[in-house]
């Protein structure tokens, strides 16, 4: 039986270590976290335990984190390392979980289609001053039958009827989804009237939550708390109850949790990994082998570990012989957005943006965007619906300057944000530059001893310029909102050039056919290791402003069916 190791147990190691199952592998998931669902590996997925959700004092997501003392990310900018300043920010990046299934035991589920477009950027629109721009070695094509299996097994709502014909074009599909959409909130149906009044083409949001009974899992209630929370209904389809509980229930698949992975060992010339070094959850040194070893760790960390990995096979990092392990770190940036509304629009009372605006994807050119200083400009899609949580808006307060006892009682009863807020985020394009990038920070460790990544990241000319390009568009689009009395939009790229913490990851270990500008071949192989394949979001060249997820999915279990099948 061959063996196979996967590092990482998210979207992209969940899917393949299920893959490798289903066609008669023997599968290890090494996790650097620890499991948060009781009857993991032991029941069927629609009565597995989610134990912290639902939970509204929370501020933050904190469940499925490690701890910013334990387990640092360092940062700083590009200036900031030009200066020699080797760190100015140290703790958790904010939405780099580590437990058992990934981030997606806290994502919000949004499951949209990469664009036809994405696929070809540098021979569509040309190179940029600056980035390092790049077409994938797939197509849309290519990924399209795996767009429709993820979309069947994880349970994807949404009416095809109602998409831009436009959307089709770019992202065609087989045929309807295998739900429909959950019915359209208040705050959501009067943020969609805005976008229609300034001549835009709002539809139901493409999700992986159930909107009537799914795989033996009930429909979703509406509880307002997708995004940040686990479900506790497991109304959504994530990486383990989708795949990973599955594939552990045959048998073929084990999964050892607070697991890191410290180094993967080669032979004396390099062109194959022999073993996999890990720490234990004891800090005990343990390693295993297997006939391919798959790295779904995320961009972050699956760099980190390429680097860590050095031998004199590979003297700066594991498959690093172009120089771009690690390079071209890509985070999402977003414009936050929202509408002061004449009356309560209930902006919780639903599913997670339940409303999907795609008209400011772009490409945008013409003389407006070069008079900002760039050839063209890729924007993102429209996330609509949303507003604060309780002790958000507690918090939002106090960092305003409100003391605590009655000014902050009067200010929470009157409530300008969570309230009367209606509110929109906007996923931006971030173009792909060599010297943002995971290294290994020279002087922090984590409590095992090993080296932690370190991020250096700016903001390209790009992204400032589509933050001034379209943010003054999002603002039209909330003050045509019905009842709207004040608008406002914080176009975070103009505001700052510190590291910017995204919700999303990508780039780090791009796949291409040419081994001297990329890490990985179209397999996800590593170009210089013959037995080791990248299967995450690091493998991608370009960032488009949409949720990655379903991408993720979709890529791995391309690249895992190939492995099985002997193809690479």
């Amino acid at each position: 039986m061959p063996e196979a190791i996967i590092i990482g147990s998210g979207a992209a190691g969940s899917i393949a270590a299920h893959e490798l199952a289903r066609q008669g592998w023997s599968v290890t998931v090494l996790e650097r976290g620890r499991n948060l669902r009781p009857g993991f590996g032991e029941v069927e997925s629609r009565d597995l335990q989610t134990l912290y959700s639902s939970d509204e004092i929370k501020v933050v997501r904190t469940f499925g984190f490690p701890l910013p003392q334990l387990e640092p990310i360092t940062g700083r900018t590009q200036s900031q390392a030009e200066s020699g300043m080797a760190r100015t920010t140290q703790g958790v990046h904010v939405s780099l979980g580590a437990a058992v299934g990934g981030t997606s035991l806290h994502y919000n589920a949004k499951f949209p289609r990469f664009w036809k477009h994405n696929f070809t950027q540098l021979s569509d629109l040309g190179p940029v001053d600056g980035a390092q721009v790049a077409d994938w070695p797939i197509s849309y094509d290519d990924l399209a039958p795996f767009y429709d299996e993820v979309e069947r097994t994880v349970g994807v709502q949404g009416d095809v009827t109602k998409m831009p014909a436009k959307t089709l074009a770019q992202a065609p599909r087989s045929g309807q989804f295998v739900m429909p959409p959950n019915p359209t909130a208040f705050s959501a149906r009067l943020l969609a009237q805005g976008a229609l009044n300034v001549g835009w083409s709002p539809y139901p949001y493409p999700s992986a939550v159930n909107s009537i009974a799914f795989d033996g899992r009930p429909a979703c209630n509406s509880c307002g708390l997708c995004s940040s929370f686990g479900c506790p209904i497991n109304a959504r389809g994530d990486a383990m109850v989708s795949y990973l509980n599955p594939a552990v229930l045959t048998g073929r698949v084990k999964v050892i949790e607070r697991a890191l992975v410290s180094r993967i060992a080669t032979t004396a010339d390099g062109r194959r990994a022999t073993d996999v070094h890990y720490f234990d959850r004891d800090g005990i040194e343990r390693r295993i082998t297997a006939d391919k070893i798959l790295l779904a760790a995320s961009p972050i960390q699956t760099a980190r570990l390429l680097l860590l990995s050095a031998n004199s096979a590979h003297p700066t990092g594991l498959g690093n012989r172009s120089d771009q392990v690690g390079r071209n770190m890509m985070f999402h940036t977003f414009i936050i957005g929202g509408a002061q509304m004449v009356r309560d629009p209930q902006s919780s009372r639903m599913q997670s943006s339940p409303v999907e605006i795609d008209d400011l994807v772009g490409p945008f050119t013409g003389p407006e965007v070069t008079a900002l200083g760039v050839p063209y400009i890729k924007g993102g899609l429209i996330q609509v619906g949303g507003s604060m949580t309780l002790m958000e808006e507690a918090y939002f307060y106090a960092g305003l300057g409100i003391p605590p006892g009655e000014a902050h009682k009067r200010a929470m009863q009157v409530s300008i944000t969570r309230r009367t807020l209606a509110g929109i985020q906007f996923v931006g394009e971030d173009l792909a530059q060599a010297a943002n990038r995971v290294d290994l920070d020279p002087n922090i460790r984590d409590w095992r001893g090993v080296p932690v990544p370190r991020v250096t990241w700016s903001p390209h000319a790009h992204e400032k310029a589509a933050a001034a390009y379209l943010s003054p568009k999002l603002l039209a689009m909330l003050q045509a909102t019905p009842g709207a009395t004040g608008a406002a939009v914080i176009p975070a790229p103009l505001l700052s050039d510190d590291a910017y913490k995204g919700f999303h990851h990508a780039g780090t270990a791009r796949f291409g056919d040419n081994p001297e500008t990329s890490v990985c071949d179209r397999w996800g192989r590593l170009h210089d290791v013959d037995n080791v394949h990248v299967i995450d979001a690091s493998l991608f060249p370009t960032f488009p402003g949409f949720n990655p997820t379903l991408t993720i999915f979709a890529n791995s279990l391309r690249i895992a069916r190939a492995i099985a099948q002997g193809l690479t």
